[in-house]
């Protein structure tokens, strides 16, 4: 009898074809997911494929090389998209996360945080909608992996086909190495000076936007660096730097970063029962306070607290960096830096953070630039006690003043509070806040988030009162300076913030903020307070990169040149980050204006001599005042 069987021969063709369709494929589907999950919007994600074609067209070839390469080297397709569409669309979830979060795209500095997914997930709000774009991007990738896994059982190969393979994958390493070769691509990436993440994303997609970036210099060499400017800026330096007048007291110096602390009253159509930060307001009737302008909104406090120890503005840096990040790591041993300005002058200088040191590359670069003890929650002196999810605000201040008590001799404190971290939502702290609001514009989650806010706000404030009132008693003259170090990251599940809904922003999308926008959305609060009487008076607006030298000042200091040079540098410019720009009038913009422009360029400069220049006058810079 004949016997029944298929014809494997005949199908084999059939299933290379359909092999092959996958492979031209998938790349495509890299590219088309990720835009969906940043768009959210299937008819937005086929206009800007369509709308696009370059930016397209590159990262599809790119990601066809790749998946070829991985082919060639496995002989598996499966392999090849576990390698390729898996981490593309990866990618683009957590930047549309982030986005979701604190209104800003992936940074390429972000990634060094890949090892803490986990712990930067848990600042995400529980219940978060991730959209219907995201689960159409995972569920079509999911699909695609499928298809993936049946294609990747091909016959036995024959050694000619090994052969064949092995010298497609060296022609396919070649193309894929000139294909991602600096000059190769420039025309098609390069953007317009200065242009922010969120606009590349917007040019090229997500994942050639965070190409680009990483490609980026670090920082350009400045046009007018040169030894002779460089030496012409030191000269300038020592002739016009005034030592300071000596008061006789070294006092001791508390900067205390307070998370996501501003005076919520602020806030348009809201109102509030009782004072919710009644302790920080019966300070500022005494004491001086004012406006804190930070280099961020909603997260990346170690952006914040980096720049304050080394007065280097974030604008000045490449798309690929950021100054927790910085590409030459020894770069911050040898930096001016503020610790290394108080220790100096027999400081003992201090690093307390309630939290751990997994995220900004704390554990490297805190003792790196000069902190003499580095504390984080496991360090303690003091037992944890934790509130909304972190360790309280009161605990830190116990910790603060055990820390105290042991100092020997003056000492430079830095500590950062973590209780009243994102996200915000009912059940975060145990009990509701003890100050009731109003606020029609918010629906039942806004005003869940507000009140969870408001109850970590009035915490931070109480911590305040027992701080002050401890420090009040001590017989060491002490100064504390207390700032918020961001506004909080406030998002809705419908896409939006409780500062649109309340009509605070125009949008919950950064990118579509103005200057004056952008100004008030980095905007938080600090107090100047001390012991023993001195009269200090801080400028009405002070940012995290003129902060350290004016704590210098206000300590009675003598000042290293480069801190004289940022003191000089202020009376123009307060805070420059990307895409704004705050003159010292309080005037922003979104770029230098041109009468600022020659302090602009010789502070490019001498952070560019400091970091990767030939450092003409990097150690004149740094040398302790005589």
């Amino acid at each position: 009898m004949e016997k029944l069987s298929g014809n494997p021969a005949g199908g084999r063709p059939a299933r290379r074809r359909g092999r092959t369709a996958l492979a031209l494929l998938s790349p495509l589907a890299a590219v088309f997911f990720s835009q969906l999950l940043t768009l959210q919007s299937l008819p937005a994600a086929l206009a800007w494929m369509g709308g696009r074609p370059a930016a397209a067209g590159l990262t599809w070839g790119v990601l066809l090389l790749a998946e070829g390469l991985i082919c060639a080297l496995s002989d598996s397709l499966l392999c090849a998209q576990l390698l390729t569409l898996l981490p593309g669309v990866l990618l683009s979830l957590v930047s549309h996360l982030k986005q979701l979060a604190n209104g800003a795209p992936l940074l390429i500095g972000d990634l060094a945080m890949a090892g803490q997914a986990g712990q930067v997930a848990g600042f995400l709000r529980p219940g978060m909608s991730l959209g219907a774009g995201t689960w159409g991007a995972l569920g079509g990738t999911v699909l695609f992996l499928l298809a993936g896994f049946f294609c990747s059982r091909p016959a036995a190969p024959t050694p000619g086909w090994v052969r064949l393979r092995r010298g497609g994958g060296l022609l396919l390493a070649l193309a894929l190495a000139l294909a991602l070769a600096p000059g190769v691509c420039d025309a098609l990436l390069e953007g317009a000076q200065k242009e922010s993440q969120q606009d590349r994303n917007d040019r090229l997609g997500v994942l050639a936007g965070l190409y680009s970036a990483a490609v980026s210099p670090a920082m350009e060499r400045p046009v007018a660096y040169s030894q002779e400017r460089m030496e012409q800026i030191l000269e300038e330096l020592e002739g016009s730097a005034a030592p300071a007048a000596e008061s006789g007291v070294k006092p001791d110096v508390v900067l205390l970063l307070s998370e996501s602390f501003f005076d919520p009253t602020r806030l348009t159509g809201v109102e509030f029962d009782a004072d919710p930060i009644p302790n920080f307001r019966a300070l500022a009737r005494e004491f001086p306070t004012g406006t804190f302008l930070s280099n961020t909104y909603a997260g990346g406090t170690g952006n914040v607290e980096m720049e304050l120890f080394t007065a280097i503005p974030s604008a000045f840096l490449g798309a690929g960096e950021s100054i927790t990040t910085l590409s030459d790591a020894g770069a911050y041993a040898r930096l001016p830096t503020l610790p290394r300005a108080f220790a100096g002058q027999g400081y003992e200088t201090i690093f307390v953070h309630s939290y751990s040191d997994s995220l900004y590359n704390r554990a490297r670069n805190i003792p790196a630039v000069g902190f003499d003890q580095v504390v984080f929650q496991e360090d303690f002196l003091t037992p944890w006690a934790m509130e909304g999810g972190y360790v309280s605000d009161d605990t830190l201040t116990s910790e603060i003043l055990a820390r105290l008590d042991q100092a020997e001799g003056p000492v430079f404190l830095y500590a950062m509070s973590m209780e009243n971290h994102q996200p915000y939502f009912a059940g975060k702290f145990d009990d509701p806040s003890p100050v009731s609001f109003t606020a029609p514009a918010l629906n039942r989650e806004g005003r869940e988030a507000l009140d969870a806010l408001t109850c970590g706000l009035n915490r931070a404030d109480a911590a305040l009162g027992r701080l002050v009132e401890a420090l009040s008693a001590r017989e060491r003259p002490t100064i504390l300076v207390f700032a918020g170090d961001h506004l909080p990251g406030m998002s809705l599940a419908d896409g939006s913030t409780v500062y649109t809904a309340l009509g605070c922003t125009s949008t919950p999308d950064t990118a579509l903020w103005e200057p004056e926008e952008l100004k008030r959305m980095h905007s938080t609060d600090f107090l100047v307070w001390n012991n023993y009487g001195a009269q200090l008076e801080p400028a009405r607006e002070v940012s995290c990169t003129g902060l350290g030298a004016a704590l210098l000042d206000w300590a009675g200091l003598s000042k290293p040149l480069y801190y004289h040079w940022v003191s000089a540098a202020t009376e123009e410019m307060t805070l420059y980050r990307p895409r704004l720009f705050v003159a010292a009038d309080g005037t922003a913009y979104g770029q230098p204006p041109a009468r600022c422009g020659q302090t602009v360029a010789d502070y490019r400069s001498i952070v560019y001599d400091l970091l990767y220049g030939q450092q003409y006058i990097a150690a004149a810079l740094a040398a302790p005042p005589e």
